[in-house]
C-alpha cells in the first residue's frame, strides 16, 4: 500500500467518484482516507465531502445519441434539455452520472401515443456543465425543467430520479402518473456504502453527513423516498430487476409498498442498465403513463 498524506486526497477527488468508489476502490486511496481520518479528521471530512457530490459523464451506448437527431434542443438554464412530439408532456429523468439518451426507447412510443417527452442532463451530467451534483439538486432541476414547459402530465425516472422526483413532489412539483425505474430509498445507505468503500472512519463518516446535510439544508432522513411515499398521492408503477447489483430490489420494493395504490413489478436479467432498453418494460411504463388518457374500454 502506498502512503498518502492528508494533502494527497486532494488528487483523489479529481482521478476517481463516488459510483467507481461503490464497486472497488484503489489501495492506495483507501489508505490515504484511512489515513487522513487518524491525523486530520477534518480535512478527510471536506474532502469526502466533495468526492461524494462529484460525478462522472459515462460513454454513451452505440447509436443512443441517435435520438437527439429527431428533437428540438433547448435549455433550462445550463442544463441541457430536448423536445420530442406534442400534447400532455412526459419527463424523462435519468439518474446519477447518467444521461437524458439514456432513455432514448421510450421516446418513440410515447409520442405515438400522443404525448410531448421532454428530456434534460442534470447539472455535471451528460452535455450539462459541472462536476457536481446532489439529490435535492436533481429535484430542483426537475422542478425547473417543469417550470420552464409548462404542466407536466407524467414522468419516467431511472435510478436517483425516482428518488429525486419523490422529493419534487413533496416540495410541490404537481403531475398525474409516475414510473420509476429501479429507484433507491435511503440516501443514508449510499452515504454508508461510499464510507466504507473508502475507508474513512465511523467519525470522519459523522462529519460528512454534517457537512453535507449543511451544505443541501436537509437531514438525510428527509429525503428518504419509502418515508416520504406515504403522503403521495398520484399513481405510481415500479418496476426493479431481481438482479439489480446497483440498488437491490429491496429498495423499489419499498418505496412500492409507502406509497398509496403503487404498482410493483421485478424483472429478470436486466439489471441496472439494460432494464432501460428492454422492450416489454418499455410497453409496461408507457402503457401505463398512458392508462388515464387512453384507458382500455372493455366490453359491456
Amino acid at each position: 500500500m502506498t502512503n498518502q498524506t492528508p494533502s494527497a486526497l486532494f488528487d483523489a477527488e479529481k482521478s476517481t467518484n463516488v459510483r467507481s468508489l461503490y464497486k472497488a476502490s484503489p489501495s492506495w486511496l483507501t489508505g490515504a482516507f484511512s489515513a487522513g481520518s487518524r491525523v486530520a479528521p477534518g480535512l478527510t471530512a471536506a474532502v469526502a465531502e466533495r468526492l461524494f457530490f462529484t460525478t462522472r459523464r459515462t460513454t454513451p451506448q452505440n447509436g443512443e445519441r441517435e435520438i437527439l437527431s429527431q428533437a428540438s434542443s433547448f435549455r433550462v438554464g445550463e442544463m441541457a434539455a430536448w423536445s420530442w412530439g406534442e400534447g400532455p408532456v412526459v419527463l424523462l429523468v435519468h439518474g446519477w452520472n447518467g444521461r437524458a439518451t439514456q432513455l432514448g426507447a421510450f421516446v418513440s412510443p410515447l409520442v405515438e401515443h400522443g404525448y410531448r417527452v421532454v428530456a434534460f442532463d442534470a447539472p455535471g451530467h451528460g452535455d450539462s456543465p459541472g462536476h457536481q451534483m446532489s439529490l435535492p439538486e436533481l429535484a430542483d432541476s426537475i422542478r425547473r425543467v417543469a417550470e420552464h414547459v409548462g404542466d407536466v402530465y407524467g414522468v419516467v425516472a431511472h435510478s436517483m430520479g425516482g428518488a429525486a422526483t419523490t422529493l419534487a413532489l413533496s416540495d410541490g412539483l404537481e403531475i398525474e402518473r409516475a414510473v420509476f425505474i429501479s429507484p433507491p430509498s435511503n440516501p443514508q445507505l449510499f452515504l454508508d456504502f461510499f464510507s466504507r468503500a473508502v475507508g474513512i472512519s465511523e467519525d470522519v463518516q459523522q462529519r460528512v453527513q454534517r457537512r453535507l446535510e449543511g451544505r443541501v439544508g436537509r437531514r438525510l432522513s428527509d429525503m428518504r423516498a419509502d418515508e416520504i411515499a406515504p403522503r403521495m398521492n398520484i399513481p405510481l408503477l415500479v418496476i426493479h430487476d431481481e438482479d439489480d447489483a446497483f440498488v437491490p430490489l429491496q429498495y423499489g420494493r419499498s418505496i412500492a409498498a409507502a406509497w398509496p395504490g403503487a404498482e410493483f413489478v421485478t424483472t429478470e436479467g436486466l439489471g441496472h442498465k439494460r432494464i432501460l432498453r428492454a422492450a416489454h418494460v418499455n410497453d409496461l411504463a408507457v402503457g401505463f403513463i398512458d392508462a388515464q388518457e387512453h384507458p382500455v374500454q372493455t366490453a359491456a
